[in-house]
Parts: structure tokens; sequence; C-alpha cells
């Protein structure tokens, strides 16, 4: 992974001085920088097993954080319920910050907000009541899935699942600190963390904002991360910390007589002294950084932070960014002729769920999706990984490049996903062998079975390698690694551009083509390849999403998705994906490229209310929607038609409509959602809804409000007609709103 690529600085331009002010950190060393200081000078850390079952996997060893208790830094205790370990990190080194820069919290209601994640995961113990399985482990032991829907309504806790988020680490931070500016999660490994500090850096730098809070947090310290290494043959130690930096323009700094531990610039080379506590995940580098800054410069991932005021940080220049390649995987299709045609005409691909047998599920439909073809490298690479969105991404970005027509070497990917994927077959590889009852797993059998495979890498490697796999797993060193595809494309296609994975549930999609376009805008990079993919059609998918009361129950397909409508009850799960190619306008009609319309700008937010639900007043769907409107420098009247986010759940299409309606008056543009013709496909949402509004422009057509024959009187807007609505739009408002509280929304322009 290189977050900053082959950077370029053609069309750069300095922007506003950013300072460091605050540091918050909880290491393996201690919580706060000063215990961590003190603990490193008595001499180095020494690792330790966990305690409990866990511990019957004896590698690798783990540096954890000691005596650590996130309750005093929380609003209500109680709230440590919803929280995974990674968030209490980050809840801590953020509050820890604030104080360190002398900031209050009563301050931070539009400073942004940025944070490098990792995968969050779950617990064998978070499942093992829906391990109910017939046969045994000698005959082939077999889940058995009538009884798992049955009976996983009573077993499941959807909570549990909401933990396994890796923007809820952002989400805690912004409900605990009050921030709902702009924000990012990014997943991109050891270097999320740094790359989420240059980020929000920036974001000052062009004067989106005076304050923002940024760094990372992981925590690699449980038995599923532990195992996931031991299959790549990582056996150095595995730790957790946060590292939370407090930005803010350099002369608002000095006004306010801040301390200032550096100045953030833009550079080459890697000065860091790295401390050995692990590998911390996202937390990795950044949490060594923290170290250093207190007392002395650093450079590393392109960060150059010193005492210099004459650093600078690249901005982002006004020109449109085209896109001038399309590839997809759809329910509505996986070309986007057939896609666009269906989607006008108002078809639904609402039907009976095939991927797995829900006769006993409450819930009967879903918009299911065609793999596609790969070509037989990829393909090879994918069998047995039990990932359909793996599967959608990569066809559908090799299908972007192919419609591009060349793939420069430069060239970069932004990918947003989702949670990985606990397959049936998966769990019937890996953990029934080891059920002993329905409430205990064997755990040293389970360790057992690992060092019993072949290690195929060399001792303390810290890189994921081939690792530790068999014939009936040929996939487990790399299964649950979002980042997957990025990996396999960036092989297959030979390029060497910038990477980077967005983790924002419902938003990712539109904020990776966000930060793709601006990407392309700072010189950065001159092509960018951009987009998401999501599959949650399976029954660990679904069940969470059936319990929070999120999912449609109509059993009539004609039905199945009614966002705006009086009845509605929930959406339609969906699945797929879809990537583009970006590239600046200028350098796209000299070449003479096929336009399918342009990025114009977009805005994010944070709802700093709730994880589970939209904040009441939709202040966060505002919020991001005016700076979508202010970044693009179009007036409200200027927006033609407004793609929603509609998700036809009660909560959401009343509060986005009332947010519409404060942004753009009585005036406010026709609105239609999709969701209810391809589902709802989660992190892909943004991704594939951008295909629709690129549909808008194709046909001279507002997309239609397939399913709605009745609207909710208090949806107070001009909802297009469930048969499309001719018009010739000139610019779109695409909105995705986020579980967490995260939003993202994207306003695109007709190339002509």
């Amino acid at each position: 992974m290189k977050p900053g690529g082959n950077q370029q600085t053609t069309g750069s331009a300095p922007g506003h001085a950013v300072a460091i002010t605050g540091i918050g950190l909880v290491s393996p060393a201690g919580v706060g920088l000063a215990a961590t200081q003190a603990r490193l000078a008595q001499g180095p850390l020494v690792p330790t097993l966990p305690a409990g079952a866990e511990a019957a996997l004896t590698a690798p060893l783990i540096h954890a954080v000691p005596d650590f208790d996130a309750r005093p830094y929380l609003r209500r205790r109680k709230d440590r319920k919803l929280m995974a370990r990674a968030n209490q990190l980050a809840v801590v080194a953020a509050r820890l910050a604030v104080d360190d820069a002398g900031e209050s919290l009563g301050d931070l209601t539009d400073a942004g907000l940025y944070l490098g994640v990792g995968r969050e995961p779950g617990t064998i113990d978070d499942v093992l009541p829906a391990l109910a399985h017939s046969g045994s482990a000698d005959d082939g032991a077999r889940i058995d899935v009538q009884r798992l829907s049955e009976e996983g309504m009573r077993w499941m806790n959807p909570l549990s699942s909401l933990k396994t988020l890796p923007n809820m680490s952002l989400a805690h931070v912004g409900i605990v600190l009050g921030t709902m500016g702009p924000g990012q999660a990014l997943c991109d490994g050891p270097s999320s963390g740094t790359r989420a500090v240059l980020e929000g850096a920036t974001a000052i730098a062009e004067g989106r904002v005076d304050i923002a809070l940024a760094g990372g947090a992981d925590s690699r310290t449980a038995f599923t991360d532990r195992t996931t290494a031991v299959r790549q043959g990582l056996t150095g130690p595995m730790g957790e910390a946060a590292a939370v930096f407090v930005l803010e323009r350099l002369d608002r700094a000095q006004a306010r007589g801040a301390r200032i531990y550096g100045v953030i610039g833009q550079g080459d080379g890697d000065t860091l002294t790295r401390i050995d506590w692990g590998d911390c995940g996202a937390a990795t580098t950044v949490a060594s950084l923290a170290v250093q800054l207190a007392d002395g410069p650093a450079t590393i991932d392109g960060l150059q932070i010193g005492p210099s005021e004459t650093a600078t940080l690249r901005v982002r220049n006004d020109e449109p960014i085209a896109i001038t390649g399309i590839g997809m995987r759809t329910p509505l299709g996986n070309d986007f002729k057939r896609f666009a045609r269906r989607l006008m005409a108002g078809e639904s691909a609402a039907g009976p769920i095939r991927g797995f047998d829900a006769t006993h599920f409450p819930v009967k439909n879903a918009c299911e999706a065609d793999c596609g073809a790969l070509p037989a490298e990829l393909a090879q690479a994918l069998v047995g990984l039990d990932d359909r969105k793996a599967e959608f991404a990569v066809g559908a970005a090799i299908d972007a490049v192919a419609d591009h027509g060349a793939t420069p070497t430069s060239l970069g990917v932004v990918y947003a996903t989702g949670l990985s994927s606990v397959s049936i077959r998966e769990l019937e590889q890996d953990s029934l062998p080891h059920v002993r009852d329905a409430k205990t797993f064997d755990y040293a059998a389970f360790a057992a079975a690992q060092s019993a495979e072949p290690q195929s890498v060399e001792p303390q490697s810290a890189e994921p390698q081939s690792g530790s796999k068999s014939a009936d797993r040929p996939q487990a060193p790399w299964r649950h690694l979002v980042h997957r595809p990025i990996d396999l494309l960036v092989e297959h296609l030979g390029i060497d551009g910038p990477t980077a994975c967005h983790f924002s549930a419902c938003a990712a999609g539109t904020a990776a083509v966000l930060h793709a376009a601006d990407i392309i805008r700072r010189g950065e990079a001159e092509v960018m390849l951009a987009g998401g993919a999501d599959s949650m059609v399976h029954p660990f998918g679904m069940l969470p999403f059936i319990l929070l009361g999120a999912t449609s129950l109509e059993t009539d397909p004609d039905r199945a998705g009614r966002p705006f409508a009086p009845d509605r009850d929930g959406f339609v799960m969906g699945e797929g994906g879809a990537f583009f190619v970006l590239e600046p306008l200028s350098r796209a009609r000299a070449a003479g490229r096929h336009v399918y319309g342009c990025v114009l700008g977009g805005g994010t937010s944070c709802d700093a209310y709730n994880v589970t639900a939209p904040h009441p007043d939709g202040v966060g769907a505002e919020r991001a929607m005016r700076a979508a409107l202010k970044d693009a420098g179009v007036a409200p009247e200027g927006i033609d038609y407004i793609n929603a986010h509609g998700t036809g759940t009660p909560l959401n299409d009343g509060i986005e409509s009332a947010a519409i309606r404060r942004v753009f008056g009585d005036a406010a543009p026709p609105v239609s959602s999709s969701k209810a013709q391809f589902g709802h496909t989660i992190a892909a949402a943004g991704a594939v809804e951008l295909l629709a509004c690129l549909a808008a422009f194709a046909h001279d057509t507002l997309p239609p409000n397939a399913h709605l024959t009745e609207v909710d009187p208090a949806v107070d807007l001009d909802l297009v007609e469930s048969v499309g609505r001719p018009a010739t739009p000139q610019k779109i408002l695409s909105n995705s709103f986020g579980f967490g509280g995260q939003n993202a929304c994207l306003v695109i322009g007709r190339a002509d």
C-alpha cells in the first residue's frame, strides 16, 4: 500500500500553514504521552500472552495497553458497551489531545475528524450461539441454516456487529467530542494514521476547516487478529495503540498562544524512530510519530513535520475532474447501457434471495448481482476467498480501465468497502470442528490446527506473505483483509500510483470518489481509479440489519423497498460494485476521451449523535450538502436533481427530506431514490448511485422513484414519478449517509 504513491507537483500551490498543537497517545507503554515516555526510558517493553482461553494460541505474543479504562473519558459510561477496544483507545487519545492543546469540547463543533482505522474482528463468542450444526467433525460438520434462520434472531446481538465496523472509532470520537465537520475513515494498514494526518492537515490548508483532529487507532491483540497473523506467517508481537493530533491553522495557534509541536509540510524520506511495541495496525506509525514529535521533527509517509514555519501543503485547484471510464457489477446489469436502460424503465432487481436458503428468514427479498467473468489470473487469485465483494470490486475496476482505454503506470486506486464477509463455508472449515456444545469453543484445538499447518515465510516477517494455508483453505491468509482487491489490482495492472481504502459505512463509495478527485486536483496523480464494492447478502450479513429493523419485511418483490412511501418499512439488501476512471477535464479532452460527467466537488460531515440512528434534525446531512455545494461553487438553485440516500427506513427518509428543504427551500429540485431498483449496496451505495446520476445525463431523464404509488405527506419534496421524468439536468447532487453518522455528498456536472 502506497498512500503517497508517485506524487507530482504540477498545478499544486501552497495553502495555509498547519501546526500540531496537541498530542494524545495511548500505547503499550502507558496512557498519555508523558507516561509513555517515562516507561520507554526504563527499557524495552516485554510482550505477553493474552489472558483466558485465547492464550491457547501461544504466538504471536501481544503488547496491550496497561491498566486501560476508558470510562472516565466518556460522556456516559454505558456507552462503553457499544465500543470495540479500538474505539475506546481512539476516544481516550482524542480527549487527551484536546486537553493537551488547551481546547474546549464545546468549541469543536466545526472541527474536522480524520482517522486511520483497522478491521475490528468479531469474537468467536459473538457467533458461537449461531454455530448450530448437524453432523460432526468426523463426517463433515455443517451449519444448520434453517436453525440459524429460525433461532438467530434470538441468539444474535445486533450491537455486537456494530462493534466490528471500523468507522465506529470515528463515530464514537465524534459523539464524545461533538465534532460535526468533515471527516474520513481510512483503512490502509500501518500508514493509515499518518495518511489521516495528511488529509486533516490538507483540509485546513485548503480552508475547509480551521481545526481538525487526526491520527489513528487500532487493536490487533484479539484472537482473530492473531490467527490471521499466524496464517500470514507473521510471528512478531501484536499490539494496540491510538495517537490523535490536534491540527490547526498556524496563525490561529499563534494568536491563542498555543504550544506548537511542529508545522506540517509535504516531503519525502523517512526519519521516524519506530518504537518496538508490535504491530499496532493503523496506529503503528502514527503512535511512534507522536513520541518523536515530543522531542523533535520527523519525516514519514509524505509528511514532514518540524519547526519551520515555511512548510507548505499542496492544495486543490478548481479544475473539474472528468469521469472517462466506467465498470460495474450491479443487480441491474454489468454494462452501463443495460444498467441505464433498466433503471430508466423503472425495473427493479428485487426478488427472492438466491444466495442462500432464506426459506425461514423473515426477509425474503434481495437485489443480487452477477460477479461476471474475470481474467484467469485474477479468478485464480480469488478462488476460495468466499468474498463476493472482492470479485465485484476487481471485475468492475478492470472493466473501468478497459472502458477508459489506457493504463498509465502512475494510475492510483481509491477503494470503498464494507465488513469482511464471514461465509458459511469458512465457519464450517475453521470453527465447527472445534465447537464442543452451544456455549463452548475449544481454543486449544483450534490453535493446534493452525500450528499444524505448514509455514512458508520467514519468522518476524513484516509484510503479509503466502503464509499458512492448506488445500481446503487456500485463501485463509487473506480472508478478512479488506484491501485485498487493491493489492490484486496493483499487481495485475502494474501500477504504482497513490492508493487508499475507505471504510465509512454507507458513505464510503461517495467518499472514495471525492478523495480520488482531490488527489488529482492536488497534483498527486494525473489519473485515478475510484469506486467501491460490497455484499451483505448472506446470513451473517443480513441478520444484524434485520434485528435493527432496517430491512423491508415485504414479501412482494414489486413492493419491497418503498422510499418516501407512508408505509415504508426498510430497504432491500443489495450487492455489487462500481468503479470510475477520473482525470482532469482538460486532459480528457486533449485525448479525445468520452466524458460521462464531471466531479465538481463534494462535502463530508459527522453527525456526532448516535451510532445506529441519524441526527433527528438531519444536521449532519445538511452540513454535508452545504459543504458539497460550497466546494463545487454551485448555488442551491444551480442543482437540477438530487439522487437521495433514500433508504426507505421510517427514520431516514423524513430526516433527509427535511434537511433538503432547509438547504434548498421551496425551490428544492426533483428528488428520487434508486434503492428501490438495485437495493442498498451498503459501502458501495455511493458508487452505484453515481451510475444512476450519470445515466440521467446520458438519457436526459431523471431516474424514477420505483415502487412509489403513494407519498408520505411528511415528505414535502418534488418526487420524481415512478416512470421517471424527461429533463436535461446540468448539475446533480448525490447523497450518501452512513451508520455511525458519516455523511458524504457529491456534486457532478454534465460534460458538455
